[in-house]
């Protein structure tokens, strides 16, 4: 599908929907990058703004869950603070809510609720940007206060 094609028929379905602009959702995710026809157009647009909230969900995962983390995020792991410890659970619970209701739009398919899933993931991303931003600040300089233990031997 060509792009003036991509954006006519969204602007249509966001007419319809109530959906917001189109340089507003590709500005967010891209989805200028859907180049196949569809008659499902608003699935293939969801889908595509999902692999950014899934491929986000991972990373966060990964700050909760730091077993086999890149040792890059270590020294900010170790580090993690109350407040950012907060977020990225508040992140991280979020985006698998959103995870499990894309899921059910894979199984039961309907362009209303598609539109409605669109603007919720939208206004969702939107919410959690600043926090996001804030954690990602965060990790470039993690808070290095923490005392390095020495090792002796007691014995």
């Amino acid at each position: 599908m060509e792009l003036n094609e991509l954006k006519k028929e969204y602007a249509k379905l966001a007419k319809t929907y109530g959906l917001p602009s189109f340089n507003e959702t590709d500005k967010c995710f891209e989805i200028s990058k859907i180049d196949k026809e569809s008659d499902t157009l608003l699935r293939a647009i969801r889908k595509v703004m999902m692999e950014k909230i899934v491929n986000s969900l991972g990373f966060v995962e990964m700050l909760l869950n730091p077993m086999n983390a890149p040792r890059m995020y270590l020294a900010y792991i170790k580090s993690i603070g109350f407040e950012d410890k907060k977020a990225i659970e508040k992140i991280y619970g979020t985006f698998a809510d959103l995870s499990v209701v894309s899921l059910e739009r894979e199984v039961d398919y309907g362009e209303k609720e598609e539109a409605e899933l669109i603007k919720k993931i939208i206004k969702t991303w939107n919410e959690l940007k600043p926090e996001f931003r804030k954690i990602l600040k965060n990790m470039k300089k993690p808070n290095n206060d923490l005392k390095k233990r020495e090792r002796s031997y007691f014995g």
